[in-house]
Protein backbone atom coordinates (compact mmCIF):
# COMPACT_ATOMS: atom_id res chain seq x y z
CA UNK A 1 0.00 0.00 0.00
CA UNK A 2 1.42 3.41 -0.91
CA UNK A 3 2.57 5.60 1.97
CA UNK A 4 0.15 8.34 0.90
CA UNK A 5 -2.81 5.94 1.26
CA UNK A 6 -1.56 4.77 4.66
CA UNK A 7 -1.36 8.36 5.87
CA UNK A 8 -4.86 9.07 4.52
CA UNK A 9 -6.34 5.99 6.27
CA UNK A 10 -4.50 6.89 9.48
CA UNK A 11 -5.89 10.44 9.33
CA UNK A 12 -9.42 9.07 8.86
CA UNK A 13 -8.89 6.68 11.77
CA UNK A 14 -7.69 9.41 14.09
CA UNK A 15 -10.56 11.69 13.07
CA UNK A 16 -13.50 9.24 12.99
CA UNK A 17 -12.68 6.14 15.07
CA UNK A 18 -13.51 7.68 18.49
CA UNK A 19 -16.92 8.91 17.31
CA UNK A 20 -17.65 5.67 15.47
CA UNK A 21 -16.79 3.73 18.62
CA UNK A 22 -19.00 5.90 20.84
CA UNK A 23 -21.91 5.55 18.43
CA UNK A 24 -21.52 1.78 18.15
CA UNK A 25 -21.11 1.37 21.91
CA UNK A 26 -24.25 3.38 22.55
CA UNK A 27 -26.25 1.42 19.99
CA UNK A 28 -25.01 -2.03 21.00
CA UNK A 29 -24.39 -1.53 24.72
CA UNK A 30 -21.35 -3.80 24.27
CA UNK A 31 -17.95 -2.06 24.27
CA UNK A 32 -16.03 -5.06 22.94
CA UNK A 33 -18.37 -5.67 20.02
CA UNK A 34 -18.39 -1.92 19.27
CA UNK A 35 -14.59 -1.91 19.13
CA UNK A 36 -14.55 -4.96 16.87
CA UNK A 37 -17.05 -3.44 14.47
CA UNK A 38 -15.12 -0.17 14.20
CA UNK A 39 -12.01 -2.19 13.39
CA UNK A 40 -14.00 -4.10 10.74
CA UNK A 41 -15.07 -0.79 9.19
CA UNK A 42 -11.47 0.30 8.80
CA UNK A 43 -10.50 -3.12 7.44
CA UNK A 44 -13.22 -2.67 4.81
CA UNK A 45 -11.70 0.74 4.06
CA UNK A 46 -8.30 -0.89 3.60
CA UNK A 47 -9.86 -3.41 1.20
CA UNK A 48 -11.21 -0.62 -1.05
CA UNK A 49 -9.14 2.52 -0.44
CA UNK A 50 -9.44 3.75 -4.03
CA UNK A 51 -13.23 3.61 -4.05
CA UNK A 52 -13.50 5.45 -0.74
CA UNK A 53 -10.81 7.98 -1.59
CA UNK A 54 -12.91 9.12 -4.55
CA UNK A 55 -16.05 9.24 -2.38
CA UNK A 56 -17.33 12.80 -1.79
CA UNK A 57 -17.77 12.09 1.92
CA UNK A 58 -15.39 9.43 3.32
CA UNK A 59 -16.66 10.05 6.87
CA UNK A 60 -20.22 9.37 5.72
CA UNK A 61 -19.01 6.18 4.03
CA UNK A 62 -17.46 5.07 7.34
CA UNK A 63 -20.68 5.80 9.27
CA UNK A 64 -22.86 4.03 6.71
CA UNK A 65 -20.55 0.99 6.74
CA UNK A 66 -20.71 0.94 10.54
CA UNK A 67 -24.53 1.08 10.42
CA UNK A 68 -24.56 -1.98 8.16
CA UNK A 69 -22.17 -3.86 10.42
CA UNK A 70 -24.26 -3.00 13.49
CA UNK A 71 -27.43 -4.20 11.74
CA UNK A 72 -25.77 -7.50 10.87
CA UNK A 73 -24.44 -7.90 14.42
CA UNK A 74 -27.88 -7.28 15.93
CA UNK A 75 -29.45 -9.78 13.52
CA UNK A 76 -26.83 -12.38 14.41
CA UNK A 77 -27.51 -11.81 18.12
CA UNK A 78 -31.24 -12.34 17.54
CA UNK A 79 -30.66 -15.58 15.65
CA UNK A 80 -28.27 -16.79 18.32
CA UNK A 81 -30.75 -15.96 21.09
CA UNK A 82 -33.57 -17.84 19.34
CA UNK A 83 -31.30 -20.80 18.75
CA UNK A 84 -30.12 -20.88 22.37
CA UNK A 85 -33.54 -20.50 23.97
CA UNK A 86 -35.52 -22.69 21.62
CA UNK A 87 -39.24 -22.31 20.95
CA UNK A 88 -40.28 -24.04 24.18
CA UNK A 89 -38.64 -21.29 26.25
CA UNK A 90 -41.08 -18.77 24.79
CA UNK A 91 -44.27 -20.63 25.72
CA UNK A 92 -45.16 -17.92 28.22
CA UNK A 93 -45.73 -15.56 25.26
CA UNK A 94 -48.44 -17.75 23.76
CA UNK A 95 -51.91 -16.28 23.63
CA UNK A 96 -54.40 -17.61 26.18
CA UNK A 97 -56.79 -20.33 25.06
CA UNK A 98 -59.82 -18.11 25.59
CA UNK A 99 -59.31 -14.40 25.14
CA UNK A 100 -60.91 -12.35 27.90
CA UNK A 101 -62.76 -9.13 27.38
CA UNK A 102 -61.28 -5.78 28.17
CA UNK A 103 -63.70 -5.61 31.10
CA UNK A 104 -61.84 -8.55 32.71
CA UNK A 105 -58.51 -6.76 32.41
CA UNK A 106 -59.50 -3.31 33.65
CA UNK A 107 -58.81 -2.43 37.29
CA UNK A 108 -61.85 -2.78 39.51
CA UNK A 109 -61.23 0.71 40.94
CA UNK A 110 -62.20 2.42 37.66
CA UNK A 111 -65.55 4.15 37.54
CA UNK A 112 -68.24 2.77 35.24
CA UNK A 113 -67.82 5.82 32.96
CA UNK A 114 -64.04 5.22 32.68
CA UNK A 115 -64.61 1.56 31.88
CA UNK A 116 -67.22 2.44 29.27
CA UNK A 117 -64.93 5.03 27.64
CA UNK A 118 -61.98 2.61 27.50
CA UNK A 119 -64.18 -0.13 26.06
CA UNK A 120 -65.59 2.23 23.41
CA UNK A 121 -62.09 3.36 22.43
CA UNK A 122 -60.29 0.02 22.49
CA UNK A 123 -62.87 -2.71 21.97
CA UNK A 124 -65.14 -0.87 19.58
CA UNK A 125 -62.52 1.45 18.08
CA UNK A 126 -64.77 4.51 18.18
CA UNK A 127 -63.46 8.00 17.43
CA UNK A 128 -64.01 10.95 19.76
CA UNK A 129 -66.81 12.14 17.47
CA UNK A 130 -68.59 8.76 17.62
CA UNK A 131 -68.20 8.56 21.39
CA UNK A 132 -69.45 12.13 21.72
CA UNK A 133 -72.59 11.34 19.71
CA UNK A 134 -73.24 8.23 21.80
CA UNK A 135 -72.72 10.06 25.12
CA UNK A 136 -74.27 13.38 24.07
CA UNK A 137 -71.14 15.45 24.76
CA UNK A 138 -68.67 17.34 22.53
CA UNK A 139 -65.79 15.28 21.05
CA UNK A 140 -63.20 17.33 22.96
CA UNK A 141 -64.89 16.34 26.20
CA UNK A 142 -64.59 12.67 25.21
CA UNK A 143 -60.91 13.20 24.53
CA UNK A 144 -60.41 14.74 27.97
CA UNK A 145 -62.42 12.03 29.73
CA UNK A 146 -60.58 9.28 27.87
CA UNK A 147 -57.20 10.81 28.70
CA UNK A 148 -58.10 10.93 32.38
CA UNK A 149 -59.48 7.37 32.26
CA UNK A 150 -56.17 6.18 30.79
CA UNK A 151 -54.25 7.99 33.53
CA UNK A 152 -56.39 6.45 36.27
CA UNK A 153 -56.14 3.01 34.66
CA UNK A 154 -52.36 3.31 34.49
CA UNK A 155 -52.21 4.45 38.12
CA UNK A 156 -54.43 1.62 39.34
CA UNK A 157 -52.48 -0.97 37.39
CA UNK A 158 -49.17 0.17 38.89
CA UNK A 159 -50.16 0.73 42.50
CA UNK A 160 -50.41 -2.03 45.10
CA UNK A 161 -53.59 -4.10 45.38
CA UNK A 162 -56.38 -2.23 47.08
CA UNK A 163 -55.65 1.19 45.63
CA UNK A 164 -58.17 3.96 45.76
CA UNK A 165 -61.88 3.62 45.13
CA UNK A 166 -63.07 5.13 41.89
CA UNK A 167 -63.82 8.80 41.80
CA UNK A 168 -67.31 9.90 40.87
Amino acid sequence: MPRETENWVHALYVRYAPDLYRGAKYRLQDPELAYDLVQEVFLALLDHPGRVKDHPNPGGWLWKTLQHKIAHAVARQGVRARRETGPEALDFLAAPDRPGSLEDLLPRQLSPRDKALLKMAYEEGLTYQEMGRRLGVPPATCGTWLHRARQRCRRYLTEPEGGYPYET
